[in-house]
């Protein structure tokens, strides 16, 4: 089996690349809510671009408990094993909520995780509830126009970079604007959720985590049998539903994979801006990666880099790029295509992505040049600048500036993200919009100084003690349930929204049923900077001649576990081996600027 070294930055955005947002979706054909479900997996050749993969719909009750409140209808993509025997179905979730899993298993994503998984494997994923091809659908406006003036650009629109300031949030003047939006954002908290559920009534109290499990149970029942193990690998949001259905269906599970690990306690036993913190815990540390990395790239091959540069004189020629955008923001007023903000949700998301690296830093460097240049930035060259880039998966490019066209400029933006991380989360209580104003203050003060108000908007949970439904069904816990196989927990060193703590954490609650590798290595998940040194006994070739090619691999990890049932023996680090800025720049596009 042969493991290519081939970069998830691309391919899981080529995953996500196909996802069909709402308004120009059909409801499947005969779909009606009320009539009686079809319980059958009727497999059909999928559409063009996805040669090898079977699609189909299948039916399920919108509340497991309740046969009453209707159906909803799964789409669903099946790679078939591409080797025998064939050992099973394991079921992927890449991560959102929202990320389409029809476009995981579709096209070259498909490939490498058959790869990875060494072809034994039917790789079956799904569109999960209020998702791409799936209904119901989560909509909150018809078009993006009306979601524009809607929002009429508060710090709380979905895709926006949060409030202006400079430095840690200390300055008495930013800190007084900021909090002067604490009653607009209240306002605006409530009547979205309203406006939401008066678009797509009776509808967002379905989408939760819980019953996104138990369709995945169901799909199982009917692909391999109830009495068969259930094979999961689950990343960012993937996460959840793994450490969810490990601890609902603690018989049922076989072998199961977990990496770039949130919270459970925080996602739904705590008030989710709670969350804050831990979500920005390791964002300054990958930050460091980046400038740190630039540094021993030098300018042949950073473009923010000097031949004597090193990690801090990187990472304050960036902070003073903040700055200086911050400073144009104010003079020019809001009209301007250039904020801190803008600059800050410029490198925030590609830090997820290492490999996108180089390019960011031309695009620092870029919007360096732009800013000593005021009148660049009404050209078409200067608006691309400010878009992030191909390789930047759905669950980031949602916060991309909304200001410049793109290739959609009528479809509004799918609330899933909002609609599953409120429906899983606990009661708002007594919360108050201005609590979690307070406590993102509180969060750049003391954890991330470069990224915490990127919290105002970026990880929706400022929407959930506005919030007006909660699921149906919400899973609490307990997250220390004994299970019928381990299960395999992967953290990155360094990954800016998920912090290794998080894995650490959860293989500790749950004892000897989980295994944790430690990856050494920065991004979100641990594919976007693999650790790919092969395992040759899992290859079958001889390590006579390869002898440091055994245990130091991520992959090998994963190839043991999936296809061997084979554990690490104890909790373990494994090293990366992707080099970042390989390549050298593109003569004349960019000088090396930092001091």
């Amino acid at each position: 089996m042969h493991m290519a070294s081939l970069s998830l930055v691309v391919l899981l955005s080529l995953s996500f690349s196909i996802i069909v947002r709402t308004a120009s979706i059909p409801l499947p054909s005969g779909y009606h809510r009320y009539s009686a479900r079809n319980n059958n997996l009727e497999w059909k050749n999928c559409s063009v671009g996805l040669a090898g993969r079977e699609c189909t719909q299948f039916e399920v009750p919108l509340d497991w408990h309740n046969d009453t409140a209707g159906k909803g209808s799964l789409a669903i993509i099946r790679y078939p094993a591409t080797k025998q025997p064939k050992l099973g179905t394991l079921f992927i979730n890449t991560g959102g909520p929202g990320g389409s899993g029809v476009g995981d298993i579709g096209a070259s994503p498909g490939d490498t995780f058959m790869q990875q998984t060494g072809g034994n494997y039917d790789l079956v994923g799904w569109d999960p509830r209020g998702v791409g091809l799936t209904t119901p659908r989560t909509a909150c406006f018809q078009t993006r126009a009306e979601e524009n003036t809607f929002w009429n650009g508060s710090i709380a629109q979905p895709s926006l970079f949060g409030p202006e300031f400079r430095g840690n949030f200390t300055s008495q003047t930013d800190l007084d604007a900021f909090y002067e939006k604490v009653n607009q954002t209240d306002t605006l908290l409530q009547r979205i959720g309203e406006q939401c559920l008066t678009y797509s009534p009776n509808t967002f109290q379905y989408v939760g985590t819980a019953a996104t499990v138990r369709d995945m149970v169901a799909m199982h029942d009917i692909l391999e049998g109830p009495d068969e193990p259930i094979n999961f690998w689950g990343m960012s949001y993937g996460s959840i539903v793994g450490i969810y259905f490990v601890n609902m269906f603690p018989d049922q599970v076989g072998h199961v994979i977990i990496d770039s690990v949130a919270d459970p306690v925080l996602w739904a036993n705590r008030p989710p801006h709670e969350s804050f913190g831990n979500t920005f815990e390791s964002a300054e540390a990958a930050f460091d990666g980046f400038t740190k990395e630039c540094a021993n790239a030098g300018p042949s091959k950073c473009a923010i880099a000097q031949q004597n540069s090193t990690a801090s004189s990187v990472r304050q020629w960036t902070l003073d790029l903040i700055d200086a955008a911050y400073d144009y923001r104010q003079e020019v007023g809001p009209s301007t295509l250039l904020s801190s903000s803008i600059v800050r949700g410029a490198i925030f998301p590609q830090l997820y992505t290492p490999q996108t690296w180089a390019n960011l830093s031309q695009q620092l460097y870029q919007i360096k040049v732009a800013l000593e240049n005021p009148a660049s930035l009404n050209t078409t060259q200067a608006k691309r600048w400010l878009q992030l880039p191909e390789s930047i998966d759905s669950e980031t490019k949602r916060y991309k500036p909304r200001q410049e066209p793109t290739s959609d400029q009528t479809t509004p933006y799918n609330y899933v993200y909002e609609a599953v991380i409120c429906s899983d989360a606990q009661d708002a209580g007594d919360v108050t919009t201005k609590d979690v104003f307070d406590n993102i203050v509180n969060v750049t003060r003391r954890i991330s100084p470069t990224f915490g108000p990127i919290g105002i908007d970026r990880f929706s949970r400022p929407f959930c003690h506005r919030w007006p439904v909660r699921a149906v069904e919400r899973y609490t816990g307990p997250w220390n349930k004994t299970l019928s196989n381990p299960i395999l927990v992967i953290g990155n060193e360094a990954d800016p929204v998920t912090p290794y703590i998080n894995a650490k954490s959860v293989a500790n609650t749950l004892g000897s049923s989980a295994v944790v590798i430690e990856q050494g290595g920065y991004g979100h998940p641990s594919l976007n900077m693999p650790s790919n040194w092969y395992d040759l006994t899992v290859l079958n070739v001889s390590t006579t001649t390869y002898p440091f090619f055994l245990h130091k691999s991520t992959i090998s990890a994963i190839q043991k576990y999936l296809i061997h049932n084979e554990l690490p023996k104890k909790d373990k680090l494994c090293e990366t081996s992707t080099k970042l800025f390989v390549n050298p720049l593109v003569a004349n596009s960019t000088s090396g600027v930092a001091q």
